[in-house]
C-alpha cells in the first residue's frame, strides 16, 4: 500500500522528501487529486523534486504514484461537512445539533475506515508478549490515556503503568521501561513537548511504541512501530476525542476476545469489587 510505504520511508527521508510525506499523510484524500504543478506551488517544492519522491518509492514517475494512491483512498473519500463557528452559532438549535453530530459520526466513521485490521493483530500479539504494559498521555489526552490504562489492567494479568504528569513525576515510573515493554503514546495537537521525551526513551531502550495521533505532524511519528491515525476534525473545539474512544474499546475488546480464557482477569475483578461493596455495605448496616 502507498501510503504505509511512505510512513515506513519516512525515518530515512531528506528534509525536503519528509515536507512531502507528512503533506501527503495528512492530505491523504485531497493531493491524489489534485495536480502536480497544484502540489508544487502549496509545497513550495519544484515539480522536479516530487518526481524524484515518487522515484525514491519505486515508482518510473509522479503519475503512477498518483494514480495508485487515487486507487487506495478513492473508497474513503469523503469531504469534510466543515462550517464555520460563527455560521454554527447561528443556526437554529436543531440544525446546530445535527450539524455537530454529523460531524462526530463523519469522525468516527473515518477513524475507523483507516483503521487496519493487521495493524490491531500485530498489537495484541505483542501486548501479549510484552513482560509490561506503559500507557502515556499529556495535557487533557491524560484522561483517555487512563482509560486505556485501566482498561489494561482490568484485562491483563501483568504489570501496567500510566505516564502522566510532570517529568519529575513520571521519570520515576519511566526508568523500569525496558525492551520487552510496549508503551502506548497518546497525543494531539497541541502535541505535548513531553511526548518528545518518552519516545525516546522508548526508542533508547529498544522497547515498543503504539501511537495513537493524529496527523504525520506529531513529532514522533516516525518512532513509532505502529501509528493508529483518528480523525479529530472539531467545529466548536481544538480536537473531537469520539474516535480514539471508540478504537480503545475495539482494542480492548478485541484482546479480550483474543485470549484464551476469555474475560477471566475481568470476573476476577468484578469478584474482588462485589466482595469490597458487599462488605462496605455490611459495615454501614452495623453503624
Amino acid at each position: 500500500m502507498v501510503l504505509e510505504k511512505i510512513k515506513d520511508a519516512l525515518p530515512s527521508m531528506s528534509p525536503n522528501f519528509r515536507k512531502i510525506a507528512s503533506h501527503i499523510l495528512d492530505h491523504e484524500t485531497s493531493v491524489p487529486f489534485i495536480s502536480i504543478h497544484d502540489l508544487s506551488r502549496s509545497l513550495q517544492i519544484s515539480t522536479a523534486t516530487l518526481v524524484r519522491f515518487a522515484q525514491s518509492l519505486g515508482y518510473r514517475g509522479y503519475q503512477g504514484f498518483k494514480r495508485d494512491l487515487q486507487n487506495e483512498i478513492r473508497q474513503r473519500l469523503q469531504p469534510d461537512d466543515r462550517v464555520s463557528l460563527s455560521k454554527l452559532g447561528s443556526l437554529p438549535e436543531d440544525k446546530r445539533l445535527r450539524k455537530l453530530i454529523q460531524n462526530e459520526h463523519n469522525n468516527l466513521r473515518r477513524t475507523l475506515n483507516n483503521l487496519k485490521l493487521e495493524d490491531l493483530e500485530r498489537m495484541i500479539q505483542r501486548v501479549k508478549g510484552a513482560r509490561r504494559i506503559f500507557v502515556a498521555g499529556f495535557g487533557i489526552t491524560q484522561y483517555f490515556a487512563c482509560v486505556l490504562y485501566a482498561a489494561f489492567l482490568a484485562t491483563q494479568e501483568k504489570d501496567v503503568y500510566l505516564v502522566s504528569g510532570s517529568i519529575s513525576n513520571y521519570s520515576q515510573i519511566l526508568k523500569r521501561f525496558g525492551a520487552e515493554d510496549v508503551l502506548f503514546l497518546l497525543t494531539f495537537p497541541p502535541y505535548s513537548a513531553e511526548v518528545n521525551h518518552v519516545a525516546r526513551v522508548v526508542k533508547d531502550q529498544k522497547g515498543t511504541l503504539y501511537l495513537f495521533t493524529d496527523s504525520a505532524n506529531c513529532p514522533v511519528y516516525s518512532d513509532a512501530d505502529i501509528v493508529v491515525k483518528c480523525v479529530t476534525h472539531s467545529l466548536v473545539m481544538t480536537n473531537s476525542f469520539v474516535g480514539l474512544v471508540s478504537l480503545i474499546h475495539v482494542f480492548m475488546h478485541m484482546l479480550l476476545l483474543s485470549s484464551e480464557d476469555k474475560g477471566r482477569n475481568v470476573r476476577i475483578g468484578f469478584e474482588i469489587e462485589k466482595l469490597g461493596y458487599s462488605i462496605l455495605s455490611t459495615k454501614e448496616g452495623r453503624s
